[in-house]
Parts: C-alpha cells; sequence; structure tokens
C-alpha cells in the first residue's frame, strides 16, 4: 500500500535552502483496516476548533482527515498552516479511508444525489460522490460520506487550493514527519543560484522582445497605410495626367487650326499652359512611381520584421516561463 508523501525540490528549483526533506505519514497502515469501526456518532474534543500556523503560509500541498478525531489539516511545504473541525460520513455511509486528490471545484454546488442539497465551496476526491464541502458539523460524524468543514473556512480555503492537490483520509490520526534519504534531490546552491539570475535575465529579454514585436507591428501598419495611400494617389495622378495630355492634343489641334495672328496668339499661350501642365503631372507621376516601387518591398520588409519579433517574442517569453518555473518547489508522491 502507498503509505509516504515526499516533499522536496530540484537541483535547480528550490526557493529554500536547508537539507531535502521527505514527508511521511504515520499511521497509514491501518486504513483499510478501521475503516469500518470509525465511530458514527464520536464526540468532538472541546478544544478542537479553527486554527491558523503562527507563520507566513505558503501554497497547501496537502490536506489530511482524521475520522477519529474529526479534524482536517492542511499542509504546505513547511508544515500545517490550517486546521478545522469536521463532519465525516455516518454509520453505513462512511467517509472511506485512503489517499486522494482534488479532481473538480466548484463554488456553488448543489448535489445531484441528494435533494439539491447546497454544498458551497465543493472540492470534489471521488467520482462517486465524496467532496470536502462546507456545511454544518453537530460535532461528530454526520454526513453521508463527504466531509463537511465549516462554512466559513471552506469558504477561505477554496481559493487556495488547486486541482491535483493531494488528500489524505485516516481513521486515525496521522500526521507528517520529516526524513532524508541520499536517494532524494540535494539542494544546489550554485544552481539555485544561477536559476535565479537566469530567470531574471530571461524576463527581461522577454520584455525586451515584446516591445520589439509592438515596434515592429505598429512600423508594419505605417507601412501598410503608406502603400495603400500611394496607390490612391497614383491612381489620381494618372487620372490627372491622362486629362492634362488631352488637353495639351486639343490646344496643338487649336494652334494649328487658327488663322488670324490673334488667334493663333491665344492658341499658343492656351498649349503652352497646357505643356507645362502636362509636363509637371509627368513629372510627378514618375516620382510616385519610383516610389511605388520601394514601398511594397519596405511593406514586405515591416511583415518580415513582425514575423521574426514575433517569434522571438514567443520563444523569449517559452524561456522565461520554463525559468521562473524552475524556482518554484517540486512535489514528489511516493
Amino acid at each position: 500500500m502507498i503509505n509516504r508523501l515526499a516533499t522536496a525540490q530540484s537541483n535547480a528549483a528550490m526557493r529554500r535552502w536547508g537539507p531535502p526533506v521527505i514527508v511521511t505519514l504515520t499511521a497509514m497502515a491501518a486504513l483499510t483496516v478501521l475503516t469500518a469501526d470509525a465511530p458514527a456518532r464520536q464526540a468532538r474534543p472541546a478544544s478542537l476548533t479553527e486554527a491558523m500556523a503562527p507563520r507566513h503560509a505558503g501554497e497547501p500541498i496537502m490536506a489530511i482527515v482524521s475520522i477519529k478525531t474529526q479534524q482536517v489539516t492542511f499542509y504546505d511545504a513547511d508544515g500545517w498552516i490550517l486546521r478545522a473541525p469536521v463532519s465525516t460520513g455516518t454509520t453505513g455511509r462512511e467517509t472511506p479511508a485512503g489517499v486522494f486528490a482534488v479532481l473538480e471545484k466548484d463554488k456553488d454546488h448543489h448535489s445531484t444525489l441528494y435533494d439539491d442539497a447546497w454544498m458551497p465551496n465543493m472540492q470534489r476526491i471521488t467520482w462517486n460522490g465524496i467532496a470536502l464541502h462546507g456545511g454544518p458539523l453537530p460535532g461528530y460524524a454526520a454526513s453521508h460520506g463527504c466531509v463537511r468543514m465549516p462554512y466559513g473556512f471552506a469558504e477561505k480555503l477554496f481559493e487556495k487550493t488547486w486541482i491535483g492537490m493531494r488528500v489524505i483520509i485516516s481513521p486515525n490520526e496521522a500526521e507528517p514527519v520529516e526524513f532524508s534519504h541520499p536517494a532524494l534531490f540535494v539542494p544546489n546552491r550554485e544552481a539555485i543560484a544561477a536559476a535565479a539570475v537566469k530567470a531574471e535575465t530571461l524576463a527581461r529579454e522577454a520584455a525586451e522582445a515584446a516591445r520589439t514585436a509592438d515596434e515592429a507591428k505598429k512600423a508594419a501598419a505605417t507601412a501598410k497605410r503608406e502603400t495603400e495611400s500611394l496607390t490612391a494617389s497614383l491612381r489620381k495622378l494618372e487620372a490627372l495626367k491622362t486629362r492634362a495630355d488631352a488637353e495639351l492634343a486639343f490646344t496643338d489641334k487649336a494652334l494649328a487650326a487658327a488663322k488670324t495672328d490673334e488667334a493663333k496668339g491665344r492658341a499658343d499661350n492656351l498649349n503652352q499652359k497646357a505643356a507645362a501642365k502636362a509636363a509637371e503631372l509627368r513629372a510627378q507621376l514618375d516620382t510616385a512611381n519610383a516610389d511605388a516601387k520601394s514601398k511594397p518591398d519596405a511593406a514586405a520588409a515591416a511583415k518580415g520584421a513582425v514575423k521574426a519579433a514575433e517569434k522571438k517574442k514567443a520563444e523569449t517569453a517559452k524561456a522565461a516561463s520554463e525559468a521562473k518555473l524552475a524556482l518554484e518547489p517540486v512535489s514528489i508522491y511516493i
């Protein structure tokens, strides 16, 4: 039977210094033997009330429910952090002893088995109806198999626990004890220090890559707008030049058809103006065409820069996330 829970930290992922620590459960060998003998209406000791450890509490990593004492205790990596009285299953509906895990959480759960009974801050540990949730505590085992906790305690705890967190239900009192073994992880001070520096460096690189990607997107958007604007300008200039060429051709014909000196003078004046206008529009169109050839290249380059920047952003973000995770404690179940 599996009866030990180990909590350790990896070489590159330990926040705390100290010898490798493994937590094992005492009195777990009797899990399957004493369940049926758990008293249905065992009175809770008067001193059994909610309690909080007099220190900063870390993330809970497991909970131990004692059917004998009608108590639940939550632990972080350094020891117990929260305790509270509970009410477990009554005779014929005993809460099963064993090693479980939080499978599902529901803030406002209503039972599908017991007349839509309200089970607030429910944390399921089996798929056949066993869960931890807020409920009335008469002072003895009185539930249909679930572990009832004080309403306020269950609400306060709901946001702190996580899917997969270990829940151990013991017919007797059980608590973790410390021990070490050569096969366990051994803290490497140099690796831990290097991991922290690496995480900080990669976080800065990820932030810089994100800024670069944003700037590349803005530059690409500007290049796209300029290309679209230039295309519209080209169409307009082409239309104006076509009209100017037509006016020049018209004035050429008018000048050729003029008979008198006065008519020739007027026609020549109009012809010169039309020729100047056509020449000016031709120059503008040539310049716009030259710009038009470079703009698509600039837009394509900007688009390529965005792609490269986004790739680097994703890579650095992933590396930074992995480096950050390397600093997190590792929980090992034995």
